[in-house]
This record gives C-alpha cells, sequence and structure tokens, in this order.
C-alpha cells in the first residue's frame, strides 16, 4: 500500500463501514477535507473491500478493470475509426506500453486517476461519434460519462470541455452544437456537480471552502506540497519518458490525417484528439501545482492516434506494393510492433517494484497478515510507526480491525510514555522500534523483514 493519496483513499473506503456514512468520507474518524473530492472512487472501493477484504487486492482490482475497461473502449475505436480489429488491437497495446498510464497513481495503484481516464476517455469518443454522425444519444452520452467524471474526481472531470469545443470548431461541425441535446447534456454534468456539492455543504459545513482550496483555486493560483513545475513540464515528460516510444507515430497519425479528404474519418479523428488532447494538456501546464499523473487522461488518445499513424503508413506501402498482406501477417506485425516497448514496460514496472519495500512504513499490512496466521488469539496490540506522515500504516491497522476483528490503537515512536509493561506492539523499520528497545526489555514474539511484535516485559 502506497503512502498518501493511495493508502488514504483506500482508508476512505474502509472508513465508509466503520461510520456507516456513504455521504461524508473520514480519516481517522474526522471528516476528510484534504480529499475533497467527491466519492464515486470510495463508494466502489468500499463495496471492493466488503466483497475482497480490506487488502491490496480490494483497492487495486477496481483500478485495474477500469484500466481494461479503457483498453477495451480503444479496441472499439479502432474497430470504428480505423477500420479493423488489429488497429483496436494495436491501439490497446500502446496504450499497455505506455509509461505515463501504467504506473503508481495510474494503472498500478487504487487511485483516483484510472476510474477518471476510463470516463474520460468514453466521453472524448461519444463526443467524437457526435460531430461524425449527429445522433443526439452520442451527445447524452457524453453528458452521463462527463458526469461521471465529475463525480469521481471534481473539476478534473471536466477540462476536456474546452477541447471538446474546439473539436467542433476545427471539424466544421459548429452546426452541431446549435441543437438543444449537447447544452442539455452540459446541464446534465452541472446539475450532476451542483447536487452533491450543495448536499454535501449542507451536511457539514466547510466543505465548499477545502474544494477551493485543495482543488481549484488553490491549485491553480499557487503549488500546493511543493509540487511547482515550469510550464513546459508535461510535454518534456510526454516526450522524455511517458509516451516516448509511441511519440512519432502519433505525429505521423497528425501529420497524414492533414492531408486526407475533409470528409474522410481520418480527417476528422485526426483534428479530434489534436484539439481535445492539446487543450487538455494546455490546461493543466497552466495550472500552478503540477503532479506527474494528472496528465493520465491524454494517453488513451494519444495512443488511439498513434495507432493510426501506423495503420495509415502500412496502408500507404501495402497500396504502393500492391498487396495486402494476409490476417495472420498482419497480427505478427502489430504483435511484432509492441514486442520492445512492451519489455521496456516490463523493466519498468520492475524498478517500480523493486522499491516497494525500500520504506519499512510500508510494509505493516504483511505483517499483521503473517501475525494473524501465526499468532491467531494475538487481537489487541499497539501499532508504532516512525511519526512520518504516512497513512499506509493506518490503512493496516483499520484492515486488521475490518478483516480480523483486532482491536488497536496507533502512536508514533516519539510518544510512548503511555505504554505498559504486558502490553504488546507492533513496529517496522529501525526509526519506530529502536526508541521501543531502548525503553523496554522485550520479548519478540514475530519477525518479518524489518517488522517485530514484541511483548513489553519491563522498563530498562
Amino acid at each position: 500500500m502506497q503512502a498518501w493519496d493511495e493508502a488514504r483513499t483506500g482508508l476512505n473506503g474502509l472508513e465508509i463501514w466503520r461510520y456507516h456514512d456513504w455521504l461524508v468520507l473520514r480519516h481517522n474518524g474526522q471528516p476528510d477535507l484534504w480529499n475533497s473530492k467527491p466519492p464515486l472512487w470510495p463508494w466502489i472501493l468500499a463495496v471492493s473491500f466488503r466483497l475482497l477484504g480490506a487488502t491490496e487486492l480490494g483497492l487495486r482490482l477496481p483500478s485495474a478493470l477500469a484500466a481494461l475497461a479503457t483498453m477495451w473502449l480503444l479496441y472499439r475505436a479502432g474497430q470504428r475509426w480505423l477500420g479493423s480489429s488489429l488497429a483496436g488491437l494495436l491501439a490497446g497495446l500502446i496504450l499497455l506500453t505506455t509509461q505515463g498510464y501504467v504506473q503508481l497513481h495510474v494503472a498500478r495503484s487504487g487511485d483516483f486517476d484510472t476510474l477518471l481516464t476510463l470516463w474520460t476517455t468514453a466521453g472524448a469518443l461519444a463526443w467524437l461519434a457526435y460531430l461524425g454522425t449527429g445522433r443526439n444519444r452520442w451527445a447524452w452520452a457524453t453528458g452521463i460519462f462527463f458526469s461521471l467524471a465529475v463525480f469521481t474526481k471534481g473539476i478534473a472531470g471536466v477540462l476536456f470541455g474546452p477541447g471538446l469545443l474546439l473539436a467542433a470548431l476545427l471539424t466544421g461541425h459548429v452546426s452541431r452544437l446549435r441543437r438543444s441535446a449537447p447544452w442539455l447534456a452540459v446541464g446534465l454534468v452541472i446539475l450532476t456537480a451542483g447536487s452533491w456539492y450543495a448536499l454535501r455543504e449542507m451536511i457539514a459545513p466547510g466543505y465548499l471552502a477545502a474544494v477551493w482550496q485543495y482543488e481549484v483555486g488553490g491549485p491553480a493560483a499557487a503549488e500546493l506540497e511543493g509540487h511547482h513545475h515550469t510550464l513546459g513540464w508535461y510535454l518534456s515528460a510526454i516526450v522524455q519518458r511517458e509516451f516516448t516510444a509511441w511519440l512519432i507515430p502519433a505525429l505521423l497519425g497528425w501529420l497524414l490525417s492533414a492531408w486526407a479528404p475533409r470528409t474522410s474519418r481520418s480527417w476528422l479523428l485526426g483534428r479530434f484528439t489534436a484539439s481535445v488532447a492539446g487543450c487538455f494538456l494546455l490546461a493543466i501546464s497552466l495550472v500552478k501545482t503540477k503532479l506527474g499523473w494528472y496528465d493520465a487522461p491524454i494517453f488513451p488518445l494519444l495512443a488511439l492516434q498513434a495507432a493510426a499513424g501506423l495503420v495509415w503508413t502500412g496502408r500507404i506501402l501495402a497500396a504502393h506494393l500492391k498487396q495486402r498482406p494476409q490476417f495472420n501477417q498482419r497480427l505478427v506485425g502489430v504483435l511484432s510492433i509492441a514486442v520492445l516497448p512492451y519489455y521496456a514496460q516490463r523493466q519498468f514496472i520492475r524498478d517500480l517494484d523493486k522499491h516497494r519495500l525500500d520504506n519499512p512504513q510500508l510494509l505493516y499490512g504483511r505483517h499483521l497478515r503473517a501475525q494473524h496466521q501465526q499468532l491467531p488469539t494475538l487481537t489487541n496490540y499497539v501499532l508504532v510507526t516512525d511519526g512520518a506522515f504516512n497513512d499506509s500504516p493506518v490503512f493496516y491497522r483499520t484492515a486488521a480491525e475490518f478483516n480480523y476483528n483486532h482491536q488497536t490503537t496507533s502512536i508514533a515512536s516519539w510518544d510512548l510514555g503511555w505504554l505498559r509493561p504486558g502490553q504488546t506492539v507492533v513496529a517496522c523499520g529501525a526509526k519506530a522500534y529502536r526508541p521501543l528497545l531502548q525503553r523496554y526489555q522485550t520479548r519478540v514474539l514475530l519477525r518479518t523483514d524489518s517488522c517485530q511484535t514484541l511483548e513489553l516485559l519491563g522498563l530498562r
């Protein structure tokens, strides 16, 4: 369980069951105003915890399923806009091998952003279908998906809005905006957001002030918690690390789409992805507070455009050579294109996993599971941390209460004065257990990695 966002969000989901309150998210029993986002993701986590237990699987499986659903959307989009199932497969493989998407805080952890990206991708593709067909049902679908995006991560759910409007202008479909359906869809988004924020403020006043401080005015006007970078920081990350392997195919796709006939799907797709991705990137770049995963929603659109560039190039070459490869040959070609980026992505994930044991404060879950198996009668103990801000130990303590009916309390290593001989303590890392060993005579009941379960025998 990663520190800060992932653990805190998981704790929000667990405390829904502890306090039986589905409207006011809590942190350590108090209304959580720092995490002032709407509650859809914690609701999903709460249901997952009830079904799977308060574990890493219960926290991360919903995120993994959202990522899988996003890949399915790209597959369907590839079928529709690029004309073949193999093109859809290629788009999905490109997203799977995109470091900016398959990373911590997005598809590799239980944070908000994978679900947000699912809704924004679905909403963007629905709007693309509306521009292409003029059918009102796609405008309504756009409103529904962006309402879900807002209910997942607040204002971040509508940052595609300027790009969607620009796409209507640049594709020559401004007339679509003269109908009532798209504006009624906008009204649905506003109604959803307004209803939630009004209800939450009415239940526990002070919520709107926290939303302004931590989600809207604060991040936009000033850096929060030291997360300040230059205007071109996101673009540099996309070029140098997050989308490096697929950047040239995406640029090639935009170039080829500009030469395509104005009535073609290629021309519409290229202008659409450029408008939405460009406006979104500009919006998050202008915000003062910048974090490495804020650009996650852009990558499914970039993946689709990169697939388009490769597919269109292949068709041009096939036409020039006057040979159309067989399906099996094209399938081998698609898989071959993805081999090296897939290998690089696996190495990136392995490097992430190597660091999961670096911080002892992230190991309480492993230790408490082993303790439950080897010392099943031990149900009352004190969890001692190193005192640093980290919600991972708090989540695991609460998870032990949820999963095993343990009775626990938590203190920092510099606050040991009220511990008494005879009590049992759990501590991970030298910073947490060294003060215990200096102050008390102890007996080790269980040791795993750098974690220990100790019985306090007496003062030294």
